[in-house]
């Protein structure tokens, strides 16, 4: 509780010190709220971007969408494929190319993980008139979309 009195204190916060404790704190929801099963957090948006393209998304989409590494992605993907989370298929268009789907442990960690994080906004947004939260959701859109220019 010491930190939250800290920075309830603080009048500014710098944008880099509050998207890392924003974070942080995603971070440990899930962490908590997925204890006992086979998933983290970071597996969260590969999970749900496969579920949102279930069996027409590649790992190369995978990497440009999120825009890191092809070898980062292949690494993520063959833990959720060993988890049983995901399987490969070769795209019947193109031999080289594999599309990934989720399998129906998948769909139910998908589940889960889209629960937690309404609860996670939920808590997050509480005490926020829906006004401001949607003021706030088009900065931040605004400053990904900037950030991505850079």
């Amino acid at each position: 509780m010491d930190m939250i009195n800290r920075v309830e204190k603080i009048d500014f916060i710098p944008l880099f010190p509050a998207l890392t404790l924003i974070l942080k704190g995603h971070t440990k929801f899930f962490e908590k709220k997925l204890e006992g099963t086979n998933v983290n957090p970071s597996e969260l948006p590969y999970i749900l971007k496969v579920c949102g393209d279930n069996g027409n998304i590649s790992q190369r989409d995978l990497s440009e969408i999120f825009s890191v590494s092809e070898p980062v992605v292949t690494r993520t993907l063959k833990n959720l494929e060993n988890k049983g989370f995901i399987i490969r298929t070769k795209d019947p268009n193109n031999k080289t190319r594999r599309l990934l789907s989720l399998t129906e442990e998948g769909f139910e960690i998908s589940e889960k993980m889209l629960n937690i994080n309404d609860e996670w906004l939920e808590e997050l947004f509480k005490d926020m008139y829906q006004a401001d939260i949607d003021k706030f959701n088009g900065i931040i859109k605004s400053l990904t979309v900037n950030s991505l220019k850079l």
